[in-house]
């Protein structure tokens, strides 16, 4: 017998989910310009640029999480960031129109997940690098994915954090 997840554990999940724009918003609320496009880290992506990241991923994961939730073992292919970053050039993105599709990005998603039944959380879905992962899974990835970007701007800024990158 398959264990269920815990309605708690759902409620615990969806907060984070829920706040994460207004997170990112007030740890950017008076970021400059020259911020936005500073490098500190050679291999990661400067603030303008995880934005915009973040902004394309929202489509993404509601996408996944609406195949799990109505198909049958659906695939979930990956996508190479980095080439993302080129093709969508990140590096000169508006972060006002990225922020905006970030807020309405995670409200569609989270709206999509309350309406959700229980047992929708344990469908399952055939990812092209992880493998099979429940919704349920794929949403503590995301929290997961969140709280990276949420790190690299604390770093970014000087702000304490967990530490770690």
């Amino acid at each position: 017998m398959e264990k269920q997840i815990p309605k708690q554990a759902v409620k615990y999940l969806l907060c984070p989910l829920a706040g994460m724009p207004q997170t990112i918003t007030a740890l950017l609320r008076d970021v400059t310009v020259e911020e936005l496009d500073a490098r500190p880290f050679a291999d990661r992506f400067t603030l303008r640029e995880a934005i915009a990241h973040l902004a394309d991923w929202e489509g993404v994961w509601l996408g996944r999480i609406q195949k799990i939730a109505t198909e049958e073992s659906p695939f979930l292919p990956g996508y190479d960031e980095g080439q993302w970053a080129i093709d969508h050039d990140y590096a000169h993105s508006n972060f006002e129109e990225q922020m905006a599709k970030i807020v309405s990005g995670r409200e569609a998603m989270v709206n999509f997940l309350l309406g959700l039944e229980m047992p929708a959380w344990q469908r399952l879905g055939n990812h092209g690098e992880l493998g099979p992962v429940s919704l349920f899974e794929l949403a503590v990835v995301i929290t997961g994915h969140d709280g990276y970007h949420v790190q690299q701007i604390l770093d970014y800024r000087g702000l304490k954090g967990a530490g770690g990158h």
